[in-house]
């Protein structure tokens, strides 16, 4: 077994503690960036100041630098077996944005998290497959693309479904994030063309079309815990030996639903190519929504920190050919509902998961968690969560402190003057 920190319990308590004192004295900030890390932008930041004569709201080029980290101090305890943890664990996503011009940018985000896989000999190693305890961190760019126009081309996550970003609960996403178990397109390089319609009654509308495969690059080796180079031989979703996997994605935002509430929803379908080993290509399908509604939405409610709103949301999504295999499907169905009042959030989550095939028996898989958190005035957010999850007739629950941070290193900085 490698060395870790999991042998030295002091060294771990040490590094924990150093870590909350770090996200505790942490400036208020604002984070834009991929979908990954959105519910974030809930913080706000105030400006410097407006730009000087001399800069100029067209200066060029622009740089932003922003940081979501966040520390989870868990455990996995299983119905029998192994557990897992207590245990700390860190976690990161960084972005990075260049904007040339108005037409060209450079965008980025390294993501810090434990990626070192269960051991094989686990027979609890599918419960709660992406939480931290017993596992090696490791950061790596999950993003690296340059964006033209309408266009982007690089590393980046395809815009299919958003259960994986937009679940409330840190760890309400472990049934759909990632390709292999969930749907989430994660470590794809291709291209992507986006439209967006002009015409924003009813909301703002767009269309995005992309083209891609998975990362066989060095982008995808990580550090210190290293994931290795991906081969074609290796298979897998979307390990195709060119980007002839194809996403077609109908979005739609903010649409008025009477005169108090918001609604979004996005359909979208990923045609994948046939992998090494594998008899078919996977064909995946998503539909899914949300709808905010303001319970005190005055503007003196929003000033004051007493702003309350009810979000609820639901997903379901298909992958037909699971596993490249003809004939054998996993369907999902998330859903969430969401209470914020002021500093206050409270959430209830649950996910269903069925896996069926011409000839095996029925896999039923679930998970149900509950989280309350808080806003600190440093915009620290701290919450805890507890989870049941049951994955191929195995059962396991998990609890976890978690305290969230938004770091703004640089909002908007002009390369050739202050920032602002």
């Amino acid at each position: 077994m490698p060395r870790s920190t999991e042998r030295r319990p002091h060294l771990r308590g040490l590094l924990a503690a150093v870590a909350l004192a770090f996200l505790a004295a942490a400036p208020a900030a604002m984070a834009q960036s991929a979908a990954i890390i959105q519910q974030a932008r809930a913080t706000g930041q105030t400006a410097s100041g407006p730009p000087g004569a001399d800069e100029g709201m067209g200066a060029w080029p622009k740089i932003q630098f922003e940081t979501i980290a966040t520390l989870e101090y868990g455990s996995v305890q299983p119905d029998s077996g192994p557990n897992r943890g207590p245990d700390a664990r860190l976690w990161f996503d960084s972005t990075f944005l260049a904007q040339i011009s108005d037409e060209l940018s450079v965008d980025g985000l390294f993501q810090f998290k434990p990626r070192q896989p269960l051991s094989a000999s686990d027979p609890n190693g599918n419960l709660f497959i992406n939480q931290a305890p017993a596992r090696r961190e490791g950061g790596k760019m999950k993003e690296l693309y340059v964006r033209y126009g309408d266009y982007r081309v690089g590393k980046f996550v395809q815009d299919f479904g958003r259960a994986y970003a937009l679940l409330p609960g840190f760890q309400a996403q472990d049934l759909v994030a990632e390709s292999e178990q969930g749907y989430e397109p994660t470590e794809m390089i291709g291209v992507e063309r986006i439209h967006v319609f002009k015409d924003e009654d009813g909301g703002w509308r767009q269309l995005s079309v992309s083209a891609f495969m998975v990362d066989r690059t060095f982008l995808h080796e990580s550090f210190p815990y290293n994931e290795g180079i991906i081969h074609y031989k290796d298979g897998g979703v979307g390990n195709t030996r060119w980007p002839e996997n194809v996403m077609v994605t109908w979005d739609v935002l903010n649409k008025p639903v009477g005169h108090w509430a918001h609604m979004n929803y996005q359909a979208s379908v990923i045609r994948w190519g046939k992998t090494y080993g594998g008899q078919r290509g996977e064909v995946w399908t998503t539909l899914g929504a949300d709808l905010s509604m303001p319970v005190h939405g005055s503007v003196d409610d929003t000033l004051r920190g007493r702003y309350s709103q009810v979000r609820l949301y639901v997903e379901a999504a298909r992958r037909d050919n699971f596993e490249g295999m003809p004939g054998r499907a996993r369907d999902f169905l998330s859903a969430s509902a969401q209470y914020m009042d002021g500093p206050w959030i409270l959430d209830l989550t649950t996910t269903q998961r069925w896996t069926t095939d011409r000839i095996d028996p029925l896999q039923k898989d679930e998970l149900y968690a509950a989280s309350i958190g808080y806003t600190l005035p440093s915009r620290t957010v701290v919450s805890l969560s507890a989870a049941q999850e049951t994955v191929a007739g195995r059962s396991g629950a998990y609890l976890g402190l978690v305290l969230t941070q938004t770091l703004t290193t640089c909002s908007t900085c002009l390369a050739r003057a202050s920032y602002y």
